[in-house]
């Protein structure tokens, strides 16, 4: 009545020969996605671009807001847009962005280095490390 399933895990692990993931670029000034000079959107081509746009898109992103997305992607604190600096501590918003983080598939070690209210944003320094590399990244999100 069900299908037999033949082999064993080894199968279902990426091997380093797999392709890289990749996703689409996003133009967060005018909040569309990326387009090149022939109207195609562009998509990332290494894997510290790759983690550093999956981390732009996360942070940026307040989670169950889009219902394409699961409840392991986006960050609560965006629900918090519109307070003062006072009354919202940067350290929750620190462990809440690595926890979103590290939440997704891709993403082994997320470390926030350095957070801070740079005028009406809030600009987090990040160390990622992903299955196959590491970068550090810049993203500015939550304009309040």
């Amino acid at each position: 009545m069900f299908p037999e399933l033949n082999g064993d895990e080894s199968q279902l692990i990426q091997s380093a020969d797999s392709p890289l993931p990749w996703t689409y670029k996003f133009d967060w000034q005018t909040k569309q996605f990326a387009q090149g000079t022939d109207g195609r959107y562009l998509k990332t081509t290494t894997y510290a671009q790759y983690l550093e746009e999956t981390a732009k898109k996360i942070l940026n992103t307040r989670r169950f807001r889009y219902a394409i997305y699961s409840d392991r992607v986006g960050v609560d604190f965006l629900y918090e847009t519109g307070r003062m600096e006072s009354g919202i501590s940067l350290a929750v918003i620190k462990t809440q962005a690595q926890e979103a983080l590290e939440a997704h598939s891709e993403i082994e070690r997320a470390e926030v280095t350095s957070i801070k209210f740079e005028g009406n944003r809030v600009l987090f320094s990040l160390e990622i490390e992903g299955i196959r590399g590491m970068t550090r990244a810049e993203v500015n999100t939550w304009q309040r």
